[in-house]
């Protein structure tokens, strides 16, 4: 199974490159010819309004032909008004989906403001999610997918953009999760994250719109842009009769865009 992601287009009404940006990603998507599953991890636009996510809506059903493709909110979107515009498209937005008998994905909203005082960009999840987030993974073997990374990484400035409750977060996902899957940070990140003394690796892909120099202790963007791709495979060494479950290993490669070709 091939998944690929793609997060924080940014799309905007007034600006060209971040459109250019999203079809040339579903272009180089759809030439590889072998995508089962899309994932949209938020900021899918910079300002929501009903004209902006239905422009979003027509360029990817325009460009890939992939069937299953959902979409997460980030802190830069309405979930509310996603639901509604992307409402008999391909474009779905769920709570979680099976992608087959041993495998699923649970989708999880960080987009809500913070209780606290954090700055613009910071989100939390809210108790109904994180018990339908517990409850989930521990009944099925998950690929947890969230717009904001559940760990403070990145540079300074960016660690204060995080999730309010993300030790709250953390704590919710189920040892048996096959890993956590993220945007928001504009730059590829691979980082373990330990949960019920087990190891879960958070992967976090870079952006379309524009990347994050994290090197930089101060805020900057840079040009490196880029998509997530997926491979899930039948971990064969688990498979046994003790086991009917299936178990599943995933790889993970990135696909760099240029900006400037």
């Amino acid at each position: 199974m091939k998944i690929y992601q793609l997060s924080d287009c940014h799309l905007q009404v007034s600006e060209a490159e971040p459109k250019l940006n999203l079809i040339r990603a579903l272009t180089l998507i759809e030439a590889r010819g072998d995508g089962d599953v899309l994932l949209l991890t938020g900021d899918l636009v910079c300002g929501p309004c009903v004209e902006i996510y239905t422009q979003f809506k027509a360029i990817v059903q325009a460009h890939t032909s992939i069937v299953r493709i959902f979409a997460i909110a980030g802190n830069h979107d309405d979930l509310a008004m996603m639901k509604s515009v992307f409402s008999g498209s391909r474009i779905q937005v769920k709570n979680h989906v099976h992608l087959n008998h041993g495998l699923s994905l649970c989708f999880v909203d960080s987009s809500p403001k913070p209780l606290a005082n954090m700055p613009l960009g910071a989100g939390r999840v809210s108790r109904k999610s994180l018990s339908s987030l517990k409850q989930f993974t521990r009944k099925h073997q998950s690929i947890v997918v969230i717009h904001h990374p559940v760990v403070n990484l990145g540079a300074k400035w960016f660690t204060r953009i995080g999730i309010e409750n993300n030790l709250d977060v953390i704590e919710a996902i189920h040892p048996q999760t096959l890993a956590i899957l993220s945007g928001h940070a504009h730059a590829f990140f691979k980082q373990p994250i330990k949960t019920h003394g087990q190891i879960i690796p958070l992967i976090v892909s870079p952006a379309t719109a524009y990347g994050f120099e994290h090197s930089n202790p101060d805020y900057e963007k840079n040009a490196n842009i880029g998509i997530m791709v997926y491979d899930i495979l039948i971990d064969i060494g688990s498979v046994s009769s003790s086991l009917p479950a299936k178990k599943y290993l995933l790889n993970e490669s990135v696909l760099n865009l240029c900006r400037n070709e």
